[in-house]
């Protein structure tokens, strides 16, 4: 068999495949004895039929049968003898309905598709990262004590029969609803009225009520008001039913011994280190994330990898198609559901280019440096991961298997050790370092 490889624009290319005539010759001449010596054709005993009559009788359906075996053969041996990969479905040409086979002459035909380019890798250290040490200052330790303090202060409610004023605390029953739907609920709430946790609109209401009195509000969400990016409530309706059961002074516990026998530890002093070392541990898996990001980020942008058009474009269809069905199922428009249907073609285009760039990288990286996830590993890290969470292990390995993620899960883990392999070798960003003029 002879193959030529030729390359076309946008990751693809076309594989010219001749098949020899002996080997045309040897598939025509096993079917054609096959069929006679399993078919009756009247006026010959079964297997005795002329060889020529076989052939006028059944050429059509035996033609049809060897291309169905020497096309998708020759096909898979070219992709394995050519080292590609190929990416989704192959067009044959020219179609199997027009090629015709004769005996004692080979044919040729081409097969073009979609094939995973060579994935270039950089050296290391290219990638440039931020690796400065990692820094929590005593002053971030005695907010973190004292938002420690906030949490585990007491409300004592006050002798005092009066209306509720500037600076009160307060304690409340209240139930909420969303787009009229019944939503959370508290019947023992303590809460702060100067907090910026709590709604402007909960807070003017409180001010000026007694013990015992109820109030309904409802709670402004839309994009004008101030709030948290990618809040859950912006643009619902939320109605608010609450009753005033106490004004409460808040006692805040002093920041002593006893307050940190109270969090199970010996004195003060060990708890102040303990909480700072959690917050450096904190840090450092802030700083590690960070890594990350810049890392897939430099992939994404450095790294000359071409992703077919094709299967951007089928990407997008297939992920507009979803979209589209979604929102008949939800009864809903684009613009109720805030999407921007000319925007979103370009997000998805750009979002598929990346992560496919990324897991090829990814996957190259493994392969040349032997980077995996072995069953060991794996298991170890199962346990660790359901020990963290508070759950029996072997339940959720069961879990994850039932699901069929267990080899998701694996591959994520196995990038966690390419992330981890990359942000060793990366350089340090230079700071940028501005002086007075």
């Amino acid at each position: 068999m002879k193959v030529v490889v030729e390359k076309l624009e946008k990751g693809r290319v076309k594989l010219n495949i001749e098949i020899p005539a002996e080997e045309v010759k040897q598939e025509l001449d096993q079917q054609y004895q096959k069929i006679r010596k399993s078919v009756a054709i009247p006026g010959f005993r079964k297997g005795r039929a002329p060889l020529n009559i076989v052939k006028a009788r059944f050429s059509g359906y035996v033609q049809a049968d060897v291309l169905q075996k020497l096309i998708p053969t020759a096909y898979d041996n070219a992709i394995r003898d050519e080292e590609l990969t190929p990416l989704g479905e192959v067009d044959i040409q020219p179609p199997y309905d027009q090629l015709e086979l004769v005996e004692d002459q080979g044919f040729t035909f081409s097969a073009l598709v979609n094939v995973k380019p060579e994935i270039p890798l950089p050296d290391y250290s290219d990638f440039q990262i931020d690796k400065s040490p990692v820094n929590v200052s005593k002053e971030d330790v005695d907010q973190r004590m004292k938002q420690l303090q906030e949490i585990h202060a007491d409300y004592i409610p006050i002798e005092e029969e009066r209306a509720v004023r500037e600076g009160d605390c307060v304690n409340m029953s209240w139930q909420s609803f969303i787009d009229g739907e019944q939503g959370e609920s508290e019947a023992d709430a303590d809460i702060d009225i100067d907090s910026s946790n709590i709604f402007p609109e909960i807070k003017e209401a409180l001010i000026g009520m007694r013990p015992g009195e109820s109030k309904a509000i409802d709670i402004e969400t839309s994009q004008s008001q101030e709030r948290q990016p990618n809040d859950p409530l912006e643009g619902r309706e939320v109605h608010i039913e609450f009753t005033l059961n106490t004004i409460t002074q808040k006692q805040l516990p002093e920041l002593d011994d006893e307050f940190a026998k109270d969090q199970d530890h010996e004195n003060y002093d060990q708890f102040y280190a303990t909480v700072w070392n959690e917050m450096v541990e904190e840090e450092k898996n802030e700083q590690y994330r960070r890594q990350q990001a810049e890392i897939r980020q430099q992939v994404v942008e450095k790294v000359e990898i071409e992703v077919p058009e094709s299967l951007i474009e089928r990407y997008v269809q297939d992920s507009l198609t979803n979209i589209h069905t979604q929102l008949k199922q939800e009864g809903r428009t684009a613009e109720e559901a805030e999407i921007d249907l000319e925007e979103i073609p370009n997000q998805l285009h750009q979002s598929f280019i990346a992560d496919t760039k990324s897991t090829w990288f990814f996957d190259e990286v493994s392969a040349r440096e032997g980077i995996k996830m072995t069953d060991d590993e794996l298991d170890l890290e199962i346990r660790r991961i359901a020990e963290r969470q508070d759950r029996d292990p072997q339940k959720y390995a069961s879990l994850l298997k039932a699901s069929n993620r267990i080899e998701e899960f694996r591959q994520q883990m196995r990038d966690e050790k390419i992330y981890r392999h990359l942000i060793e070798h990366a350089s340090e960003k230079e700071s940028l370092i501005i002086t007075p003029s």
